[in-house]
């Protein structure tokens, strides 16, 4: 009775036997192991593409958190240079309603131009996980090469 309760444990833990050295595993086995391994291969690329992507999406986010700093210290620094401009101008001109516009136009273009800049630089930006996607399709001719060599086999 307890030499039963013995095999029944390790009969649930252990796995079960390889087959036999020189023995050709069945199809089953080798369906089963082309499943799992598929399986693995799966998880790994998808694990990749995360990697890649929170890396890529990482580099978006510190220069897009850059460029909202810069733009907040800028905008004190402009508003005060402004009112400076706008009344340096206008006591020159006689005329502030002209210095205003002056000064507005200069900043308005100025602006312009850094934001087209960083625009331009976030598209370029790659966000495809070009690298997983590479892998893929090596992983797709794999598991096509083993499908057809399954079939081979049984013929």
């Amino acid at each position: 009775m307890a030499n039963e309760r013995v095999r029944e444990a390790d009969a649930r833990v252990s796995p079960p036997p390889p087959p036999p050295t020189g023995a050709e595993p069945s199809l089953g086995e080798l369906f089963r192991q082309l499943t799992q391994d598929s399986t693995t291969l799966i998880r790994q690329e998808i694990a990749l593409a995360k990697a890649e992507l929170r890396e890529n999406m990482g580099g978006v986010a510190r220069s897009a958190a850059m460029i909202a700093v810069g733009g907040a210290v800028a905008l004190v620094g402009v508003l005060v240079l402004t009112a400076f401009l706008v009344i340096l101008l206008g006591d020159l001109m006689g005329n502030y309603w002209l210095a205003a516009l002056i000064v507005g136009l200069l900043f308005a273009v100025s602006g312009g131009v850094l934001v087209s800049t960083h625009l331009k630089r976030l598209r370029e930006t790659n966000l495809r996980p070009d690298q997983t996607i590479e892998t893929l399709q090596e992983d797709k001719r794999w598991i096509q090469s083993e499908i057809q060599d399954v079939k081979r086999e049984l013929t």
